[in-house]
């Protein structure tokens, strides 16, 4: 990870806090991920289709016109840059969508944000450290 410490434990606790909101993990995507020279840390929550319809997020090709989408990513790239003092660029994406057009993990690389030990459960601790 190419925020360095402390700030990439802060940012696993800002994972956290939109694991505990949505039920799921965001994951820390782009040039954060794999440089230490980088504009902003991007920040992906992918939701499946029939939590993003449930949402009302809409089409996504079309999600900039979404309020509720746009006061969410507002509101979670803020407190990601509160907690972390990183410049967070939060999204949400439609899974499927994401999936197709960033399927391709070694040119696109995710890391699972979130796994805060001291959230998980024991069973998991061993887990704990490891990339998605």
């Amino acid at each position: 990870m190419g925020v360095g410490m402390p700030a990439a434990l802060w940012l696993d606790e800002f994972g956290s806090q939109v694991w505990n909101a949505f039920g799921q993990p965001c994951y820390l995507v782009g040039s954060a991920l794999t440089h230490k020279t980088y504009r902003d840390v991007d920040v992906r929550l992918l939701l499946d289709d029939g939590e993003w319809e449930k949402q009302g997020f809409g089409d996504p090709r079309r999600i900039h016109s979404n309020g509720k989408w746009v006061s969410l990513c507002l509101a979670y790239s803020a407190l990601g840059k509160q907690m972390t003092g990183l410049n967070i660029d939060f999204q949400i994406q439609k899974a499927s969508d994401a999936n197709k057009v960033y399927a391709d993990t070694k040119l696109f690389p995710r890391s699972c944000l979130g796994m805060v030990s001291l959230r998980m459960p024991r069973c998991c601790h061993s887990n704990a450290g490891e990339e998605e």
